[in-house]
């Protein structure tokens, strides 16, 4: 019988209890449904593998609830599917006036769960669904009893593949331990397949346990070296431990496996930029940009190499584009900030760095800029106040103490400036050079590094 999906779940994550039973007892029953939690791998690009899902599936469940019918997500679902012809199966979660379900999900295939018996609400939807599998409680990611191991030297790939899916959809909540031990019992009930120690090596990963992750990817690369998504997550990972050049060789493997893998480009051009690269960088987020230019780190990290290279026009053409595309990104409205403030715009630095700063109070580089700039205008307590922020967000930060220690030192409270940079210089010695921590003074350098030079003589 197909392993092809045939019904997507299309649903609310407020309901999503409800619609991790539902999936589990489909496919207990032998339907083959699609539900993003189970069926997205991490390390994919979520937009597209749920469009994938649209399309493999013929038939489309929508979970409706109060939820379900105001999330965009859900309408956009449902809509691309009826507009591809897909059989749309509305099944009611929740009590709803006829007038809340919008109009083209009035059709005779409703299935109601609200109020009724689920075991015969089930068997109603089983019904009209496409059955395309053997029924096995063993299929189910979350089984309600456990599942017994194979026969020495035997394996079972169905099971090991729903403790698979189960993994994933642990690491899509952020339990990584539960996602740990799911891709461990698939790894259990069936060690030749190389799936499961792929995405257990991400988990290690994630955990920051790199050496480990590194195993996981090589025991998978021993079962199957035909995978795009190894290469990349184990280049990412040597990346994580400064490995350049292994890194380099696996996202090239990655790319020559899929020349359509995006992600693969855009760590490739990460590697480029931690060896300095800069331009190659830039052509390989481009590269990247090709395949999927809906995504606003992408432009985000291009312009990072734009500004790498000086190009700073080009620079903040990606930024703005980041932010249309996501216009609560932080990190892009920080990266504007800095080229502004580089480039002596700094009312348009000052609001951009207000703006982060309102998105996520803890960012401690956007208090940094912030500080340079007040300490470039002469406003040295405000300069002072926002590197004391910088110093208590993040104590192991270097800059922090010197931008504070600069500002200080300028209004007159030496004692407590010349601690500061004895301070800064004892986490990075680059502090005791002018010429050396030029580049990370850009908004009024001539005045900052002679602050510099004056305090390391009033050291001495």
């Amino acid at each position: 019988m197909s392993e092809q999906p045939t019904t997507f779940i299309s649903y609310s994550r407020r309901n999503v209890t409800f619609v991790r039973r539902l999936y589990n007892d489909l496919t207990a029953a032998g339907v083959r449904p699609w539900l993003d939690l189970y069926d997205i791998p991490p390390g994919a690009i979520w937009d597209d593998a749920i469009q994938q899902g649209l399309d493999r599936c013929t038939h489309i469940i929508i979970v409706l609830s109060a939820a379900s019918i105001q999330s965009r997500t859900v309408h956009a679902e449902w809509n691309y599917a009826d507009s591809m012809g897909k059989q749309l199966l509305p099944v009611i979660f929740e009590e709803l006036e006829p007038r809340e379900i919008p109009f083209r999900l009035h059709t005779p295939n409703w299935v109601v769960f609200a109020g009724r018996d689920y075991q015969q609400s089930l068997q109603a939807l089983l019904r009209v669904l496409p059955i395309t599998a053997e029924p096995n409680p063993s299929a189910a990611p979350e089984p309600t009893a456990p599942v017994p191991a194979p026969p020495a030297g035997k394996s079972d790939p169905v099971a090991a593949a729903a403790a698979w899916k189960h993994g994933n959809a642990e690491f899509h909540d952020g339990n990584l331990g539960g996602a740990m031990r799911a891709y461990t019992e698939s790894i259990r009930l069936a060690p030749d397949r190389a799936e499961a120690y792929v995405h257990r090596g991400m988990v290690q990963y994630s955990q920051g346990q790199h050496e480990d992750a590194l195993k996981d990817f090589n025991l998978a690369e021993q079962r199957d070296d035909s995978i795009p998504l190894l290469y990349n997550n184990r280049g990412v990972t040597h990346l994580a431990l400064k490995q350049l050049a292994q890194a380099l060789a696996d996202f090239e493997q990655a790319i020559a496996l899929n020349t359509g893998y995006a992600n693969a480009y855009y760590n490739r051009a990460g590697a480029f930029m931690a060896m300095g690269r800069y331009r190659l960088a830039t052509h390989s987020y481009s590269q990247a940009l090709q395949i999927n230019d809906r995504l606003p780190l992408f432009y985000n990290s291009r312009g990072l190499s734009y500004a790498a290279r000086q190009a700073y026009d080009a620079a903040l053409a990606d930024f703005n584009r980041a932010l249309e595309l996501k216009d609560d990104y932080a990190e892009a409205y920080g990266n504007r900030a800095n080229i502004y403030a580089s480039t002596g715009h700094i009312d348009a630095a000052l609001a951009d760095y207000d703006r982060v700063i309102a998105l996520d109070p803890e960012h401690a580089l956007a208090y940094a800029g912030r500080s340079e700039i007040h300490f470039c205008q002469g406003d040295y307590p405000r300069a002072a106040l926002d590197a004391s922020t910088v110093v208590g967000l993040r104590p192991g930060f270097h800059g922090g103490y010197a931008l504070r220690a600069m500002a200080n030192f300028r209004r007159g409270q030496q004692l407590e400036a010349l601690r500061d940079y004895a301070r800064a210089v004892e986490l990075d010695p680059v502090w005791r050079s002018p010429d050396a921590v030029a580049p990370y003074l850009t908004v009024c350098p001539a005045n900052e590094i002679q602050t510099i030079r004056d305090i390391l003589a009033a050291r001495r």
